[in-house]
């Protein structure tokens, strides 16, 4: 403390004792280089802040991009796989026939030998996958398109047993020389013409076809790579490394400790000093992880420093008036990209800030300017990629409106085939074994009829003949339908009828849509129970409300009942609550469902009083 008070002594009797220019001087220099001081110190700061949140910000959104898109290459795969699948009805003919060659000794029998020449054509178009391969019902391997797979057990393992109920994936390790190397398996059930699992389709990607696989590049943004890890940390796929890597252990770098979502600083399995990020995948335990040199996230902050300290040294030894210039050069172009930085922040990416200096901080603006446009062209990648899955979603469309032509063609023959069992049936004797095949015949023809039915009601929905109905005619008029059913299942029907106003609906449209739920609600009660209608008024809105005393739906059932296809029965084509959904929301409403285990489920509809315009 003495030394300093000496000191301070020291220069108020240097101002005092020198000229009035060496005063002058002496006060520029000190009048000067603290703005000077404060303003580089303050801009240092606010730019790195907004650097880092920025770099935050952005690798946040690749590795969720990154993690959607592993997502939807898998969703694709399995779509892809399941077309296949169903449009090639000898792998489940040849399954059984195939199993029993293998029982019976033979582990290459003809029918193992065609389903495998099927699989090793289809190969050909899966570029993404190494391997093939046909389980039958005990996860007996009977075809595969790599000999040794022949006869292997796959029967202990969750691949096999997840996927005869479900889509499923995966990831495995496979040894070579000693060295693990991951493998991806992609499940796919495969069912009978009456929807009993016979087996299990098998699709395998290794690790040179895991690019293709995942679609996922090396070097994004020129810098940026993508790791896939594991629930253990192990890594399933690197995008890019310089060093021989163990893939059978736990990723060796301090990222695999940290949670999903935080952004770290650290050095990575390459001991480069890198930032990085998590995200999980959806529908998987894994995690993928984006990383980026710190060198090149964060490089402009040290030429920033650098430059910040060479403008104090030299404005120290100039007039106010250039201190004041040159203060102001490096002001103004930090606002400007503080407030680029902003516009980026909020989704702005092709936004460029003026860059009229050749010097430091005209590189920091160029950089800054050449950043937003590697991220502009970054997210148009992204969504370029997006708009391709679109459109083999719309191809996949096209392919369900061919089959809604072939439902088309079938639905008349069956007609005349109806009838003509009909007629047959009518003519056998009473008793006959003739007469109930042919009653076994006509009920199968029926459900054919109304599996084709549902599909043509999902794939062409006719427009709503909307008109002003009253809800309760309605209910009364479903009640009728289903109190048949409902009375062969000793079930009883409860309608409590509020006072609720007419509404535009088409009513047959309604009508159907309240038997399916209600005849869902009668199949859920296999012992009997009671089935309660409810109508109220509510915010110019009428509900209608169906609920069963039933064993209820699983909360993670909840969103899938309403997709196209999917059905908890072993009965039916898996259209109705698809269909049922699309009349409410042509209507201009929408559906509500509650449901507890054990005790039952609760589906409403909520359909506007207000004029409706048809969709």
């Amino acid at each position: 403390m003495g030394r300093i008070s000496e000191a301070s002594a020291g220069w108020v009797s240097l101002l005092k004792r020198g000229t009035l220019g060496r005063q002058i001087l002496i006060w520029f220099l000190i009048l000067s280089l603290l703005p000077l001081l404060l303003s580089n110190t303050v801009g240092y700061g606010v730019s790195r802040r907004i650097l880092e949140a920025q770099v935050e910000g952005y690798l946040r959104a690749l590795a969720e991009t990154q993690a959607r898109h592993v997502y939807h290459q898998v969703e694709r795969h399995h779509l892809r796989l399941g077309a296949m699948i169903n449009g090639t009805p000898a792998y489940a003919d040849g399954l059984t026939t195939a199993s029993a060659e293998l029982r019976s000794g033979s582990l290459s029998g003809p029918a193992s030998a065609r389903l495998t020449q099927e699989l090793e054509r289809e190969l050909e178009d899966f570029p993404s996958f190494r391997e093939f391969l046909l389980l039958d019902s005990l996860g007996i391997a009977v075809a595969a398109t790599e000999p040794k797979q022949l006869g292997s057990d796959w029967s202990t393992k969750r691949l096999f047993w997840t996927g005869r109920a479900k889509p499923f994936v995966t990831e495995d390790w496979e040894w070579r020389s000693g060295v693990a190397f991951p493998l991806f398996h992609l499940a796919q059930p495969i069912a009978d013409e009456r929807g009993e699992p016979v087996g299990v389709f098998v699709a395998t990607s290794s690790l040179e076809s895991q690019r293709h696989f995942l679609g996922l590049q090396a070097h994004l943004a020129g810098y940026v790579e993508t790791y896939i890890l594991s629930a253990e940390g192990r890594p399933l796929y690197i995008s890019f490394t310089q060093l021989p890597l163990d893939f059978a252990e736990p990723l060796p770098s301090p990222i695999v400790e940290h949670s999903v979502g935080s952004l770290a600083h650290y050095t990575n399995h390459e001991g480069a000093e890198v930032v990085g990020i998590t995200a999980g995948i959806p529908g998987t335990t894994w995690r993928c992880v984006v990383e980026a040199p710190v060198e090149a996230a964060f490089g402009q902050l040290s030429n920033l420093r650098l430059l910040s300290a060479l403008l104090e040294g030299v404005f120290a030894l100039v007039l106010v008036a250039v201190v004041w210039l040159v203060a102001r050069s490096i002001v103004s172009p930090l606002r400007h990209l503080v407030a680029g930085a902003e516009r980026i922040r909020k989704g702005e990416f092709g936004i460029a800030v003026a860059v009229e200096r050749e010097d430091e901080l005209g590189q920091l603006g160029q950089t800054f300017n050449q950043m937003a446009r590697e991220l502009e062209r970054s997210t148009k990648e992204i969504q370029e990629l997006h708009e391709e899955q679109m459109r083999r979603a719309a191809q996949l469309a096209s392919v369900g409106e061919l089959a809604t032509g072939m439902a088309h063609e079938i639905k008349n023959p069956l007609v005349s085939i109806a009838s003509g069992v009909e007629l047959l049936e009518a003519k056998a004797e009473a008793d006959s074994h003739a007469r109930s095949i042919l009653r076994l015949v006509r009920v199968q023809v029926r459900r054919i009829e109304a599996a084709i039915g549902d599909l043509l009601s999902y794939a062409r929905p006719r427009k709503p003949r909307v008109i002003w109905a009253d809800p309760v005619q309605i209910i009364d008029r479903s009640i009728a339908l289903i109190q048949p059913q409902a009375e062969a299942a000793e079930i009883k029907i409860e309608k409590q009828a509020g006072d609720v106003p007419k509404f535009q609906v088409d009513p047959e449209l309604v009508t159907q849509a309240l038997v399916n739920l209600a005849m869902n609600g009668i199949q859920a009660m296999r012992e009997g129970g009671v089935l309660t209608i409810a109508t109220k008024s509510q915010d110019d809105e009428v509900h209608i409300s169906i609920t069963d005393s039933g064993k209820g739906i699983r909360e993670d059932q909840i969103e899938k009942i309403f997709r196209p296809f999917y059905t908890t029965k072993h009965r039916g084509s898996g259209l109705g609550l698809a269909i049922t959904r699309g009349i409410v929301e042509r209507h201009g409403g929408r559906i509500e469902v509650e449901s507890v285990i054990a005790k039952g489920s609760c589906f409403t509809l909520v359909v506007p009083v207000r004029e409706q315009r048809a969709a």
